[in-house]
């Protein structure tokens, strides 16, 4: 078997094989079951694993003091760890792609995160293995490997389900943490064990995001790596690695399996002025870990020829018996890993990002063993072997050295057609990438014969930009001033203006956001992702008519886009107009079956009319999908109270508080139950927690106040019900409630009331 595993984050959760002994194994503790390494099928199994913004020099086996990659490190140690691996490119779609296919950019045409998906005619490594009699399986960790860009080609199953997530501040739908993907990985392991023949094979690629900015370790870990959390949220993936490798030892499918270790990219980390990536083409981003061992592998080599990610196809191919194509750009490297002479191959590099994303020059790189040329306004050279930071640049020293480079990049760069882009991406996948930090909604620009920004010029923006755009929705004031910052030097980055819509949105400066966006449309560069977001701020700030024409063009302009559908939706629910909401929900069902956002706003409109069986059924069909979404639980809860369930609901409000613990509603809902309940006392601290979780309601407060007048607290639940009437004077009962406890308690002398 191959694997090839790709890292990613999250919270630690129990896996439940029902009737599987390997499962309640791993659960017990990842056991280690001494795999037998006695006899080696002909045909290994194959699990590729690539870890999503991993550079080399963060670990442990690579010599980085501070790491804690056991796993990975103990991987090494039984197999091959080649000291120098580069990728083709600083972005996840792209480097992705040359892993999958063995082809450069150039050669696979996925040039971009945002613009492009994987042509049909360029043949995958699952396509491969398949076409061999494996089974074959991937589980994905990010938005930029969704399978609407090509990515699920050649395999059975493709589990790209990201969860919503309950930080109503961040986009969802973007990232599943490395303990839910090892989750799912398992449980198809576990499967796939239990049924297939003792004969069959797999391939398997698990894929983590984790170690992308945000850096956010979980809890155990952030103490830990305050200081570093980049290397706590690297620790943390290796956690999930010991999880996933410990099954095959379980299942004794170790002895059989080639396993192989690398990213898809690294991360500067401030380097060359660069906080993450995507820019820049130094080692600091290019260079990456690969790590590999199984069957016919030699254990505690260390390689000194260059991998690069066109090789990975190739070699895993290789050690299982395939074929080789004639349209694969690398090279099996099996030789150097059994130690044989090899010699190093020259590499390509590009990132199209500077100038699709912000209109400046693009960067174009060939790299050998010793030096790297990289094409760019102002044109660098560097020596590896003196200067592996790359801060020298020797094109002043060595001119010919660095014309001979530029002849070969040049060579490349002639045989190669222009980037050609798929179709123009929807609204919700514009957003998704941009939530991190992709894409800016659409392709920037520029007129011909103009000459270019150099990056390097300009890569100071960058830390106000990322900060922008890393704040907009979670701390909006401050992204604001960033990006004002930004726009004040260069105007013409549209991907400023569009996260500074955001950020007004997001603090509720609707007609800012509003005033934005209209720029935008000013200069013919509003996108259909930009018109949904105009179209939710005219809603937010009341202009119902304006966001329904703005919305309905990006509709028909846009047919198979879901998101302008659905906030329309939204339009009509505000304006009242249930029916034709409605209606539009399922035109979006249509178009993306299961879509959460409209199953839920059905089952909100199903509950609105007390139709309590189909509200039942749209928010189990959410929770089915995702059983983290803390707002269906919440409602699913509200259903079975209101069918006299309470006993079903307060389980369900207790597990949307486990997940989202300042879910405002859900904390009020329970707080209710226990109440309605005869647990006032058990209620009390939940209102409490609702009116701190979110803004105040008459709802709360007067739930709060009735409450306190249950347990006897009366002055407690006067200041309550007053709180309520300054929200809402028009409240007669309150007011009659308040003012009865006023006369009795002048009746009984308590002037505190």
């Amino acid at each position: 078997m191959v694997i090839l595993v790709t890292l990613f984050r999250g919270p630690m959760r129990l896996l439940f094989a029902r009737g599987f002994v390997l499962t309640m194994l791993i659960l017990a503790g990842g056991c280690r079951a001494g795999a037998s390494r006695s006899t080696v099928p002909d045909r290994p199994n194959v699990l590729l694993v690539t870890i999503d913004t991993l550079r080399a020099d963060h670990v442990g086996c690579y010599g980085y003091r501070d790491a804690s990659t056991p796993t990975i490190d103990a991987l090494a140690r039984r197999g091959v760890r080649f000291e120098t691996a580069v990728v083709h490119a600083p972005l996840t779609g792209p480097s992705h792609a040359s892993i999958l296919t063995g082809q450069i950019p150039v050669g696979h045409g996925f040039r971009n995160n945002s613009g492009f998906m994987l042509p049909p005619q360029v043949k995958t490594a699952a396509e491969d293995f398949r076409q061999a009699g494996y089974r074959t399986a991937a589980f994905v960790s990010g938005f930029p490997l969704d399978r609407r860009f090509g990515f699920n080609r050649g395999f059975e199953i493709y589990d790209d389900r990201l969860p919503k997530g309950n930080d109503r501040r961040r986009t969802p739908y973007v990232e599943r943490f490395a303990d839910a993907t090892t989750d799912a990985a398992l449980r198809w392991l576990g499967a796939a064990s239990s049924a297939r023949a003792p004969e069959s094979r797999w391939f398997l690629w698990v894929h983590y995001y984790d170690p992308h900015a945000p850096y956010e370790p979980p809890a155990d870990l952030a103490e830990r790596y305050r200081q570093a959390p980049y290397d706590g949220e690297i620790a943390f993936v290796d956690r999930q690695l010991a999880r996933l490798f410990g099954a095959l030892d379980v299942t004794n499918e170790t002895a059989r399996t080639i396993i192989l270790v690398t990213a898809d990219h690294g991360e500067s980390l401030g380097e060359h002025g660069e906080g993450t990536h995507g820019i820049f083409l130094y080692d600091a981003t290019l260079r990456v870990p690969w790590v590999m061992a199984g069957p016919q592998i030699p254990a505690g080599r260390v390689s000194r020829t260059v991998a690069r990610s066109i090789d990975v196809l190739p070699t895993l191919a290789d050690y299982a018996g395939l074929a080789r194509r004639s349209d694969v750009d690398g090279r099996s490297v099996r030789a150097a890993a059994d130690g044989r002479p090899m010699s190093d191959a020259a590499s390509y590099a590009e990132s199209l990002y500077s100038e699709l994303e912000l209109g400046w020059a693009p960067l174009y790189a060939w790299r050998t063993a010793a030096s790297k040329f990289i094409k760019a306004p102002h044109p660098e050279l560097y020596d590896l072997d003196t200067d592996p930071s790359e801060t020298r640049n020797r094109v002043g020293e060595q001119h010919a050295r660095a014309a001979d480079l530029s002849r070969t990049l040049e060579e490349v760069l002639l045989r190669t057609p222009a980037p050609v882009a798929a179709p123009p991406v929807d609204s919700e996948t514009a957003e998704r990438l941009r939530a991190l930090g992709y894409v800016s909604g659409g392709r920037v620009s520029h007129a011909a014969g103009v000459a270019q920004r150099d990056p390097k010029d300009g890569i100071h923006l960058l830390p106000h930009l990322n900060r922008g755009m890393s704040a907009a929705r979670t701390e909006p004031e401050l992204a604001i001033r960033e990006l004002t910052a930004v726009l004040a030097e260069d105007s013409s980055l549209l991907m400023a203006r569009r996260t500074r819509a955001v950020a007004y949105a997001a603090a509720g400066r609707h007609d800012l956001a509003i005033a934005d966006l209209r720029a935008l449309e000013n200069k013919g560069a509003l996108t259909a992702e930009d018109a949904v977001v105009l179209g939710d701020n005219l809603r937010s700030a009341g202009r119902l008519e304006e966001a329904a024409l703005v919305l309905e063009r990006a509709a028909r302009e846009n047919p198979a886009f879901a998101q302008p559908v659905i906030s329309l939706a939204e339009v009509r629910i505000q304006e009242r107009k249930y029916d034709e909401g409605a209606a539009l929900c399922e035109r979006v069902l249509k178009l993306v079956p299961d879509h959460i956002e409209a199953l839920r706003r059905l089952g909100d409109l199903a509950l609105l009319r007390e139709d309590l069986g189909t509200a039942a059924a749209r928010y189990e069909r959410i929770v089915a999908l995702d059983a983290n979404d803390a707002s269906a639980l919440t409602k699913l809860g509200v259903v079975r109270m209101r069918s006299g369930r309470s006993d079903l609901a307060m389980p369900l409000f207790r597990q949307a508080i486990e997940r989202e613990p300042r879910n405002a509603d859900a904390l009020l809902y329970l707080a209710g139950a226990l109440a309605s309940g005869g647990r006032p006392a058990d209620a009390l601290p939940y209102f409490e927690r609702a009116l701190e979780a979110g803004p105040p309601s008459t709802m709360a407060l007067n739930g709060l106040g009735l409450t306190r007048l249950a347990v006897g607290d009366t002055a407690g639940a006067a200041a309550a019900f007053r709180k309520s009437l300054q929200l809402d004077p028009t409240q007669p009962e309150i007011a009659r409630t308040l003012a009865e406890m006023r006369r009795q308690a002048v009746e009984k002398q308590q002037p505190e009331c």
